[in-house]
């Protein structure tokens, strides 16, 4: 999918993605307006010339079809029903995932409603991002939106897409189809070298882990959780062949870190030639997930995630955006964990000018993010990164 890399550049930035993941429903008591209906309206997201996002909104206006009071929510899915049939798919985005599969779900809560509530005027309901979907092949697809209100007080399981229908907790659903060209392969076109591009991924993933010359339980969970969520949409005679795969290259990965064999170098050029641009985030994204295990923002992870990214020629600027997600959770104090360069991304050829540049833009960043953040862990985080760029600036005046 070309246009994840648009995506993670930063269209989707924190405050924006706060807003895709928000309901825009406002409820009001009324009998007298109709049922409720629902379309689809098409917006745009411009961070700048370069980068524009398509964002199909669900809109509903109506009175909510409930017989009893209920703390409401709704929940979008969307299938491909080119072939005739409804086929799941795929997120890439884990924001926009189903809790335990990849498969494409959105959800927001609207909050308690009683009979005869509703929507005097169109709001958002539900929220479709086609740059970032997977169907099961590319080129121009018929797609159904699936948009359900459901009793988050007793949710129905929806998986892969699909849903119980006599779930007593599904209160409601309604359909709207819309057609998308998808100018990657889709996922089962890209199964042949997919397989293998994630177990490189994984060797990648194990690479950070063992930065330190150790693989500790928290990132060894964080693999297996990643595989377990990669192996997820497949039939289970699939799903045991790929996690025999995958569990064969972490260990072989392991074994090579051990042995000081493990070659990134080999490992991101075959990457390079059979992975699409997806999998090379998907790749960053767990380096960065197992970076974060332990909650410390290490400097030979930092060092080994900058060296693969440079090397699967991804923009540093995309690969600071998801940085910038997951060090908001760490702890981000400059000791033998990390100095102040590594922590902020100052490269070492740099001269004094373009350091400062790049510490402006820094501080423009965190101090817009931080009026954003509630009392807590990541507020306090990003607290310390504002006063790491004043000790740089400091260092570098």
């Amino acid at each position: 999918m070309e246009a994840i890399g648009l995506l993670i550049i930063g269209v989707i930035g924190y405050a924006i993605l706060q807003w895709l993941l928000s309901a825009d429903a406002r409820t009001i008591s009324s009998e007298n307006i109709e049922l409720l209906e629902i379309r689809i309206n098409d917006t745009h997201i411009d961070e700048d010339d370069n980068n524009s996002l398509t964002v199909k909104e669900i809109e509903g206006k109506g009175r909510c079809p409930i017989s009893r009071t209920a703390r409401i929510g709704f929940i979008t899915s969307v299938l491909d029903k080119t072939s005739g049939e409804y086929e799941p798919v795929i997120s890439a985005l884990e924001a926009f995932q189903e809790p335990n599969s990849v498969v494409y779900q959105h959800q927001i809560e609207v909050g308690e409603i009683s009979p005869n509530q509703g929507f005097v005027s169109w709001v958002r309901l539900g929220v479709i991002l086609p740059d970032i979907l997977q169907p099961p092949y590319g080129g121009r697809r018929e797609m159904v939106a699936i948009l359900r209100m459901v009793d988050l007080n007793n949710p129905p399981p929806i998986t892969h897409g699909f849903d119980e229908p006599e779930h007593p907790g599904l209160l409601w659903q309604q359909s709207l189809a819309f057609g998308w060209t998808f100018n990657e392969k889709g996922y089962r076109e890209a199964a042949e070298h997919r397989d293998e591009a994630v177990a490189l991924a994984l060797k990648i993933g194990v690479a950070v882990a063992m930065a330190d010359g150790n693989l500790d339980d928290k990132e060894g969970e964080t693999l297996k959780q990643w595989v377990q969520r990669a192996i997820e949409p497949f039939t289970d005679e699939k799903k045991q062949a790929l996690k025999t795969l995958y569990n064969e290259a972490m260990k072989d990965a392991y074994t090579d870190a051990k042995n000081n064999n493990l070659s990134l170098s080999e490992l991101t050029a075959r990457l390079n030639e059979i992975g699409e641009k997806t999998t090379k985030y998907e790749a960053i994204e767990l380096c960065f997930d197992v970076m974060a295990a332990d909650g410390v923002a290490d400097k030979d992870e930092i060092r080994i995630i900058r060296k693969v990214s440079e090397a699967l020629e991804l923009e540093i600027e995309e690969i600071e955006k998801m940085r910038d997600q997951k060090i908001i959770v760490l702890d981000t104090s400059v000791s033998d964990h990390a100095s102040i360069e590594e922590l902020l991304g100052i490269e070492a050829d740099w001269n004094k000018e373009q350091t400062k540049k790049h510490l402006r833009s820094e501080f423009q960043k965190w101090n817009n993010r931080i009026n954003t953040l509630t009392e807590g862990e990541e507020r306090d985080n990003a607290q310390r990164m504002l006063d790491l760029i004043a000790e740089a600036r400091k260092k570098y005046a």
